[in-house]
């Protein structure tokens, strides 16, 4: 039976629409701020603002603690430049190494998905430069120390992480030189080489493997070291991270996959576009269903991807790059996406905006493939209207917008 118009669905993820959240607009909150979704109740609407936010308050500031809420709720490391480098993630990659900024979500995850600690409480204790004596306090106070988990006395003995002061060089040196190492001999004991061999030996090991290979040994040192490729690597597109909202996820099927398949079939694998099977066969998550974007983006790696993959691993580094040396969108991307129409960089801007509020901001609600259909047809200023309010730029979004598509069929 079809709903009236004057019954509404909770915009929250605390409902579930299937079982009884459909009401009327009389017993339902509008948002003050869009007034374009509604509520059940404070709790649903409090609980939705780390994602509505970037709706409602879209090409505004937002704090930094709602882009840490929010990938916290995504299972995600962040890749904001300043999210990073406000709540320790920067810091922690530089000083302790990649798995110490899954240490960090963990921790955070606790107090904002576990103990309920507001965002607002979490950016005061930021700005005060007091998380480190907030944090022990929530957590020794609302649990006992068999609760608190594994996250948080890693914390103890890491909270010079998060006391605001700048990165110690020698450590940050020892620590990368350490991480390499340790890198290295654990991807080369899984492409079969000798733990005993030198670091000369692996070295020149590693660069004489054919490209797809040393793909394959760079995915697996990064894993087995309990991290995984960041944005910044050709790797965060060809073995898919840049087609799931869910890397740690990812990351952890991956770990498993490679504790279970040899090296040679995992190059095999990569090398003929069947990584998805590989999964399927050692009986490692359903890779189908929601996931059908890594399964498109892995159809043709590592050779050839749909623009709208290559398009989505720019804007990955344009969030978690330097601001003073932003990346630069890839020949494929300029031509189907409109940079090739941007005629300064303040109109290349405006373009990094969009793509960013559709593919980062507004991840839950747009599909990249229907982008990437949209941009075949010539309609990306029809799709990107449907998620974002293009005023006051929208003569010049008519123009950027443009493409050669849609293409016109051979003669005969």
């Amino acid at each position: 039976m079809n709903s009236s118009s004057d019954e509404r669905h909770c915009a929250g993820y605390l409902c579930d629409e299937d079982e009884g959240t459909l009401k009327s607009s009389s017993e339902m909150k509008r948002c003050a701020g869009c007034r374009k979704v509604w509520y059940c109740s404070t709790a649903c609407q409090n609980d939705h603002w780390r994602f509505h936010i970037f709706d409602c308050k879209a090409g505004q500031t937002i704090s930094t603690v709602y882009y840490l809420a929010r990938d916290m709720g995504n299972d995600l490391i962040p890749v904001h430049h300043q999210t990073r480098v406000d709540y320790g993630f920067e810091k922690a990659e530089r000083m302790v190494g990649g798995n110490a900024q899954n240490k960090l979500c963990g921790l955070y995850q606790g107090l904002l998905r576990y103990l309920d600690v507001p965002c607002k409480d979490l950016r005061r204790w930021q700005k005060e430069g007091t998380l480190i004596e907030n944090i022990k306090a929530t957590y020794e106070s609302r649990l006992p120390p068999q609760n608190r988990g594994g996250y948080y006395p890693w914390f103890l003995e890491h909270q010079y992480l998060l006391d605001g002061k700048p990165v110690d060089k020698e450590m940050e040196v020892r620590q990368t030189d350490g991480q390499i190492e340790s890198m290295l001999r654990r991807g080369w004991v899984y492409a079969g080489g000798a733990s005993s061999d030198s670091l000369e030996r692996i070295r020149s090991g590693m660069e004489a493997l054919p490209e797809h290979k040393r793909s394959c040994f760079q995915l697996g040192s990064a894993l087995l070291t309990g991290t995984h490729p960041p944005p910044a690597t050709e790797l965060w597109l060809k073995f898919g991270f840049v087609a799931r909202n869910d890397e740690l996820d990812l990351a952890r099927e991956y770990k498993e996959l490679i504790n279970n398949c040899a090296f040679d079939e995992l190059c095999q694998a990569y090398e003929t576009s069947s990584i998805p099977a590989l999964f399927d066969r050692y009986g490692i998550r359903e890779m189908g269903g929601r996931h059908y974007c890594f399964l498109d983006a892995m159809s043709g790696s590592p050779i050839v991807f749909k623009s709208v993959w290559v398009l989505k691993h720019y804007i990955d580094q344009l969030d978690a790059a330097d601001p003073h040396s932003p990346p630069t969108p890839a020949p494929s991307v300029q031509c189907d996406y409109g940079y090739v129409n941007c005629k300064n960089p303040e109109e290349v801007k405006l373009l990094d905006k969009l793509y960013t509020q559709l593919l980062r901001k507004k991840a839950r609600d747009v599909n990249p493939l229907e982008l990437h259909a949209a941009c075949l047809k010539g309609e990306l200023l029809e799709f990107a209207k449907r998620f974002v309010t293009l005023a006051p730029w929208t003569a010049k979004y008519t123009r950027l917008l443009k493409n050669a598509y849609p293409l016109s069929p051979p003669p005969f």
